[in-house]
């Protein structure tokens, strides 16, 4: 029994038999005809024409028997990738060619999913990692509009132990300084407690009748966008109902 490879092989190489078939018939009926002396050359002439034929026949069929068996071999190895995709799932790769690349694109759709989770957390690592500050030009807007409203007393305080909540209370100082105010610190306290928070934090004595530098203060940061808790929080920690604490608590 031929098996389907040989099959196709022999259906493939049929117009060169075909070819081959039609020059031997021809010569056949040329050499059954009465003798003539021109005879043998136009058996020649058949003979040649007929080989250049089967042999033109036989380097196309042969070239296209070389292609189709690379497209077949590149097509068995997509879908031996199909398959090896397909077992990244649980269910592993389908009975059927059709199952395989569903199970594939499933495959493909769970790994974008892991991607964008691994952006948002190297994201979200990248904001905490980064510090805190705020840029010379709004360092000296922020410094000009402190100045409209003269001199006021602020202390400015941040989390013991945490070099970047540091140097992010240093650069506010330095920028009250150049708007003119009596700026102290910064200095490190544990007195407000280790909440984390990106925002600057406001205290001042009573909430009720917070001084003046408080509310400028609150305007500046929203103009500005400086980040800040919204409010102001009353704290005994403050001594002076005049003296209002900005606090730099850690990063969350």
């Amino acid at each position: 029994m031929i098996s389907p490879w040989t099959a196709d092989q022999v259906l493939w190489w049929l117009p060169t038999a075909g070819v081959t078939a039609m020059t031997a018939a021809a010569v056949a009926a040329l050499a059954a005809q009465p003798w003539r002396p021109a005879r043998k050359y136009w058996v020649a002439a058949l003979l040649l024409c007929g080989a250049a034929a089967i042999g033109a026949s036989a380097w196309q069929q042969a070239r296209g028997w070389t292609a189709l068996s690379h497209k077949a071999d590149r097509l068995r190895d997509a879908g031996s990738r199909l398959d090896q995709l397909g077992r990244l799932l649980p269910g592993g790769p389908g009975k059927t060619e059709a199952e395989t690349v569903d199970t594939a694109a499933a495959a493909i759709r769970a790994l974008n999913a892991r991607v964008s989770a691994l952006d948002s957390q190297i994201d979200a690592l990248r904001q905490k990692t980064r510090a805190r500050s705020i840029d010379p030009d709004t360092t000296a807007k922020i410094a000009a509009y402190l100045r409209q409203s003269g001199s006021h007393r602020v202390v400015v305080s941040c989390a013991p132990d945490d070099l970047e909540a540091y140097a992010y209370a240093n650069q506010l100082a330095n920028v009250l300084r150049e708007g003119g105010w009596d700026a102290l610190g910064p200095e490190k306290t544990a007195l407000f407690g280790e909440a984390p928070g990106v925002g600057v934090r406001l205290y001042v004595r009573n909430a009720a009748g917070p001084p003046d530098a408080a509310h400028v203060l609150i305007d500046a940061f929203t103009r500005f966008n400086i980040p800040f808790e919204s409010g102001v929080t009353p704290s005994e920690a403050i001594p002076d109902p005049a003296t209002t604490e900005l606090f730099v608590s850690h990063k969350p």
